[in-house]
């Protein structure tokens, strides 16, 4: 007649497929107990993203500071008439 898949067979098949995947990922993240390329890459990348952030943060005020200085600056010259 035709081809029935039990429920306890999709379960068996399921729980093969899976634990096949978590083989994989541990061969691809974990290399002898200790992390593999990709991992020291990806936390590379995250202290990379961290520091330029911090840069940016950093020169954006700085940037912001210089601004406010120069327009102080302007405005006593202004008031002072050009006098020195």
């Amino acid at each position: 007649m035709g081809d029935y898949v039990t429920k306890e067979q999709c379960t068996a098949h399921s729980a093969a497929v899976l634990e096949k995947l978590e083989s994989i990922e541990r061969r691809l993240f974990v290399d002898n107990g200790s992390p593999s390329i990709q991992t020291r890459l990806a936390r590379h990348e995250m202290v990379i993203h961290g520091l330029l952030w911090v840069v940016s943060v950093v020169v954006g005020t700085t940037i912001a500071g210089a601004v406010s200085a120069c327009v102080v600056l302007i405005r006593v010259v202004a008031k002072l008439g050009g006098r020195a």
